[in-house]
């Protein structure tokens, strides 16, 4: 079969993982991976000139954060990929570049005091979370003595008097800390609903109210909570549509009197515009896909937002609010012709206990009457394969090479309701593992698919769902490749940090301790190493902090005990993620997934 697209043309199509705008969105620093790794980009809005690269690291930059003026980017960086970041302060103007911090952290959040002069992330350490500040005029850096749960996002008010966070007492039960800049044991807690996830705040011009998401109703929703009040209000959707944080907070229009946040449906979405206390909405005119992490002029005339989609790869657009028109502000020239991706298909099918599961099925461009597919399995578990191209690229690649996809968007998947989200609580590798093997009943049952060729792949806990599918489940899959997988949930909680300790324990329903030690081991696929049958290629980080490369290689090794086809691809320089965005692992990793699927497949 002549290959369209090649794998190489695919991963070479620029990524733009994030962005941040000045207060009057005149520019925009973005990270995008244009020249090989994650590097900063700064552009004009006005498209006076084309974008000028800002960062030249030999590590991925994965975002940074404008100043208000425009004048300085702050950003991470860690090394190889481990994710425990010094800070850098960097000038627009000339390039003059300056570490501001003094030890690295897992960083969760960043956010500029609105004086320029001053700069504040949340942090994971040894003791726990917190804040840590930094002094940019007297370099002056200093953890501000809280005393609370792990705090994940940070905003200053405007006048800097408070920080507004989501604050993790568990992952199922989230909340929204404002806690007072100059006394931080001066806490105020907005939670709409006990037991249920609360967060990603956003202040209005005026700092008189809070945005915040709730899942207070079973449904993502916004609400706008006036701040050191009581009154909050709802902001009415559809009963199927979710106000979605995981795509970015909501933006305050300059009076007040609006805002505009992201709505998802069905692994879509789009930016609304809502008027506060009118239950009119918005809709504006960004292309059907995924739109991401919109920002505000502060004069609220213009909107910036990241768009793609499942065959469209990212761009960054601007909207002129009461227009109809929208701006691309990034090339939309990939030098391949786009038009050849193949269209997704949104699909339900019915599950082993009634409920009904979404996916994206891609097929293949073979015409011929029988083809291979794969099942591409999201991480998470809590987020979803949503209609974006860092999903797409996969897809597309697999597509070209003469295999269709499904996704789909198991119990846990975000999107689909409160209740189908907590399914999956207490109950890792068992419904949601049912859910990938009716999806498999699901592409056997059509009539261009050879049901004797399927394969399953996907990365973290795509990667534990590959394999528990083929410990647990050995004659669903022909081959599977599985990327940086939970392989040993027990040895994990061992050597993770707080931050995923607290990840396992809401997944499990607890600690593993006592009756639930055996829960952990029962969907470890390393428990069932020896019932495996089909050959597995996995791949792991060196550096990787969310999922150690130690219980990894103890997998290996039973794999070579019992003299198990399989290959294994050590990474010395990625951690979880990294590999994603280095054209130079991405290339080989994806050739060789596929190169690995097409052998044991034919």
């Amino acid at each position: 079969m002549k290959i369209s697209i090649t794998i190489e043309d695919i991963v070479k199509i620029p990524i733009i993982w994030s962005f941040d705008t000045d207060e009057n969105c005149k520019y925009i620093i973005y990270s995008s991976n244009n020249t090989g790794l994650l590097q900063l980009y700064l552009l004009p809005t006005d498209l006076s000139k084309g974008p000028k690269q800002l960062t030249k690291e030999n590590q991925s930059i994965l975002g940074g954060n404008l100043s208000p003026d425009g004048k300085y980017i702050v950003y991470p960086m860690d090394k190889d990929g481990d994710e425990i970041s010094h800070l850098f302060n960097l000038s627009t103007e000339d390039g003059e570049k300056k570490q501001i911090s003094i030890n690295p952290y897992r960083t969760m959040g960043i956010s500029w005091n609105p004086d320029g002069m001053e700069i504040s992330r949340t942090i994971i350490s040894p003791k726990g979370g917190g804040i840590e500040t930094i002094n940019l005029k007297t370099e002056e850096s200093y953890i501000l003595d809280y005393k609370g749960p792990i705090l994940y996002d940070l905003h200053y008010s405007h006048d800097a008097k408070w920080f507004a966070c989501t604050s993790i007492k568990s992952f199922i039960d989230t909340e929204v800390s404002v806690i007072n800049r100059k006394d931080p044991s001066d806490i105020i807690i907005y939670s709409i609903k006990k037991d249920t996830r609360d967060g990603i705040p956003s202040w209005s011009s005026d700092d008189k109210k809070l945005a915040l998401f709730s899942e207070a109703t079973g449904r993502g929703r916004l609400y706008i909570q006036e701040f050191q009040g009581e009154d909050s209000i709802m902001l009415e959707l559809d009963q199927e549509e979710d106000a979605n944080p995981y795509f970015g907070g909501a933006v305050w229009s300059p009076k007040g009197d609006k805002i505009y946040y992201i709505v998802a449906k069905h692994g879509r979405s789009t930016l609304r515009g809502h008027p506060i206390g009118v239950s009119v909405e918005e809709p504006l005119p960004f292309p059907i896909g995924t739109v991401e992490w919109p920002k505000i002029s502060k004069d609220g005339k213009k909107i910036i937002t990241l768009h793609s989609s499942l065959k469209d790869p990212y761009g960054l657009y601007i909207h002129e609010l009461g227009t109809e028109s929208i701006k691309p502000l990034t090339t939309r020239d990939f030098n391949i012709d786009i038009t050849k991706f193949t269209p997704p298909q949104s699909i339900w099918y019915d599950s082993f206990d009634g409920h009904k599961i979404h996916g994206w099925y891609i097929p293949a461009i073979s015409e011929k009457a029988k083809i291979p597919a794969v099942m591409h399995i999201h991480g998470g578990p809590w987020s979803q394969t949503s209609d974006s191209w860092i999903y797409g690229m996969n897809h597309q690649a697999f597509s070209q090479n003469g295999m269709a996809v499904l996704a789909p968007n198991y119990r846990g998947s975000t999107g689909y309701g409160t209740e189908f989200q907590n399914l999956d609580i207490g109950d890792p590798g068992g419904g949601d593992l049912e859910d990938v093997v009716y999806g498999a009943k699901w592409l056997k049952e059509r009539s261009e698919i050879d049901g004797s060729k399927l394969s399953i792949t996907g990365a973290s806990y795509g990667g534990y769902m590959t394999l528990i599918a083929l410990t647990k489940k050995p004659n669903v899959f022909v081959t599977g490749v599985s990327l940086v997988p939970v392989v040993d949930w027990l040895h994990m909680y061992k050597l993770s940090d707080l931050f995923f300790q607290q990840f396992e324990a809401a997944l499990f329903g607890g600690k593993p301790r006592k009756e639930l030690k055996q829960l952990y081991l029962d969907r470890s696929p390393i428990t069932f190493v020896s019932d495996i049958k089909a050959p597995v290629m996995i791949m792991g980080g060196k550096n990787d902090t969310r999922c150690p490369i130690e219980p990894i290689e103890r997998f290996i090794d039973k794999l070579k005990e019992k003299n198990h086809p399989h290959e294994f691809n050590l990474f010395e320089k990625a951690g979880h993620i990294s590999a994603m965005f280095n054209w130079e692992e991405k290339i080989p990793l994806l050739t060789k997934t596929i190169d690995y699927i097409k052998k044991h497949l034919n």
